[in-house]
């Protein structure tokens, strides 16, 4: 305490031993004012509690004095946690704890604790100080997180067919593959091993539905499934990728040899006949095989060289199976020309932007929307975008396409300020492809400045592949944060989903996939996804926006499991800027 006294006198510049018990006083009150206070003797007897430890106990000050703090015990710590505290503060060292105590009608409280030990003239403690801070919501908060966590991996667990397989072969879906493969790989590059890939495709397969009847072609479809579960080797990974394309990879593969071996005995296997109602159907197999590290070091683009091999197969009739090459002319006549048509009609403006309404499901009107570009080709017509985006991404030309979306939509965002409307946020989808792009951020920062429009208007979408793919992406979504854009996490609950990833990623918003959506009048597995996405969601404060709504009940039974925001064609199909209009209006009256 005596060099208490001194640094206080040359902390303060004063020297009158009054002054300073002056300052204590008020240090003390203070203190007493804010914090739980409680001192006792050397022997656990209480001999003072302040006010907020009357009020946190719900006893009495004559109840406290004389007993010891066993009279809060909730009985919730082991003995041993009491023994050790009691250990170290009896060393004279300071102990500093978080205890869960009872109050006197029954009800608990957590409170954060630090135990003084004062020390007499031999250093031996004489009376103890504690003092407490009530973290007791902090607490009821960690625990609603770790059993919501708990509710979502059963769900996730007794559903895990819904979210990650392929209904008919009860293989890996597409996007479960792509996830396993990337962690797969990632093993295989710590420790220096190879691995092939093999992308499958049944050639023709609409014929068997046209020789032997409509449900002919899932039955082929599982037998192919059944017969690589049998062929391939436990620690091989499989996935039906679509409609009649599976993927697999081959461990043993040690070099393109063997691939080649392997694959020629695998694809003679596929083709023994099948028996459809009593009759031999005979089927033909193709395959494409890519190598890793040798032709690609990431997930998916192994997969598209896998897929490349496919292609120059397919063009050469089909039936076989074939290597990939680097540099080979794989790509049909169709991809050569759409791949150029792209490239033109990017340079030439052929492309515009629809935008479809997300809508706030309590008050039923505009809460944001959703840019989606539409490609309007002169001659080829309406383009779909599932079949440019994936080529505009594989060739990079999404680079300047999504410069150019991204600069649409601002423009737009600030044209619509212009006019007085209401502002909402505008929604723009990323690639991979994208973020990987050095000169993304510098690219951002410099569209927002020249349209003049504020970060906060403007909300980039994301895969969840890209929050899992490498730390630099990681980074650079943060930063599109940290610049005041908001991120969400599109088709939510088909790919990469853990629950210690969603607390953690640094994103405002969960997009849920339409795949959940479309049944859940229907099905109880689905809305339990659903309940389980809200709730964890809720706790790590996040969004939650339902797509692919088509039903007036589907979006009440998204409100009413806790989604706040939905699209789809029950509310709006995605429209020119114009049309958005009465949208804002709308809103407007509202509010």
């Amino acid at each position: 305490m005596h060099n208490y006294y001194n640094r206080m006198r040359k902390m303060t510049g004063e020297d009158n031993q009054q002054d300073i018990e002056s300052m204590l006083v008020d240090i003390a009150y203070a203190l007493d004012q804010s914090a739980i206070v409680a001192i006792t003797d050397r022997t656990g007897k209480i001999t003072y509690v302040n006010e907020l430890f009357i009020k946190m106990s719900q006893y009495e000050a004559d109840e406290l004095i004389g007993s010891t703090h066993s009279i809060v015990n909730s009985g919730y710590h082991p003995k041993e946690f009491f023994k050790n505290m009691w250990a170290t503060i009896g060393r004279g060292e300071l102990w500093h704890g978080e205890i869960r105590n009872r109050a006197k009608d029954g009800s608990f409280y957590w409170v954060d604790t630090k135990i003084v030990p004062f020390l007499n003239e031999k250093g031996i403690p004489n009376r103890y100080i504690s003092i407490r801070y009530d973290i007791t919501e902090r607490k009821l908060m960690e625990e609603k997180i770790r059993k919501d966590a708990e509710v979502y991996r059963k769900i996730v667990e007794e559903n895990r067919d819904l979210a990650f397989n392929d209904q008919l072969t009860s293989l890996l879906n597409r996007s479960a593959f792509s996830t396993k493969l990337r962690i797969h790989l990632e093993g295989k590059r710590k420790n220096g091993s190879r691995l092939g890939l093999v992308y499958v495709n049944i050639d023709r397969l609409r014929n068997v539905n046209d020789s032997f009847g409509q449900d002919s072609g899932d039955y082929v479809l599982s037998v192919i499934a059944e017969r690589l579960k049998t062929i391939l080797c436990a620690e091989d990974i499989i996935g039906r990728i679509s409609g009649d394309e599976f993927a697999f990879t081959l461990t043993q593969a040690v070099n393109e040899q063997e691939a080649l071996r392997l694959t020629e005995e695998i694809k003679a296997c596929l083709e023994n006949p099948i028996s459809i109602h009593g009759e031999l159907c005979t089927i033909s197999i193709s395959c494409g095989v890519a190598l890793f590290p040798k032709h690609a070091t990431t997930a998916s683009e192994l997969i598209r060289r896998a897929e490349n091999a496919l292609h120059d197969v397919k063009e050469n009739g089909g039936g076989n199976y074939k290597m990939y090459e680097p540099g080979i002319a794989t790509r049909t006549l169709e991809r050569i020309l759409l791949e150029n048509e792209l490239r033109k009609s990017v340079k030439l403006g052929y492309f515009t932007l629809e935008y479809q309404p997300k809508m706030n499901l309590s008050r039923r009107n505009l809460s944001g929307v959703e840019a989606l570009v539409r490609w309007n080709h002169p001659d080829l017509g309406r383009i779909p975008p599932d079949k440019f985006i994936p080529l505009a991404e594989e060739t990079k030309i999404i680079l300047p396409l999504g410069e150019w979306i991204l600069r649409e939509a601002c423009r737009q965002a600030a044209e619509w300020k212009r006019q007085g409307c209401s502002p909402v946020r505008i929604a723009v989808n990323m690639s991979t492809v994208q973020l990987e792009d050095p000169e993304i951020i510098e690219t951002i920062k410099r569209i927002l400045f020249e349209e003049k429009v504020e970060p906060e208007l403007i909300e980039i979408e994301l895969t969840e592949t890209s929050f899992a793919d490498r730390d630099e992406m990681r980074e650079t979504i943060q930063w599109i944060r940290d610049f005041g854009m908001h991120v969400a996490i599109d088709d939510f609950g088909t790919g990469y989903s853990t629950f210690s990833y969603i607390k953690e990623l640094p994103a405002d918003a969960v997009k849920i996939d339409m795949s959940f959506v479309k049944d859940i009048d229907v099905n109880e597995n689905s809305r339990a996804i659903i309940k389980a996405i809200v709730a964890l969601a809720d706790t790590a404060g996040l969004n939650v926006i339902a797509e692919g709504i088509e039903t007036e009940e589907q979006a009440k039974i998204l409100h009413s499991l806790g989604c706040r925001e939905g699209q789809g064609y029950y509310f709006s199909k995605p429209v020119p800027p114009a049309d958005c209009e009465f949208l804002f209006s709308e809103r407007a009256k509202n509010e």
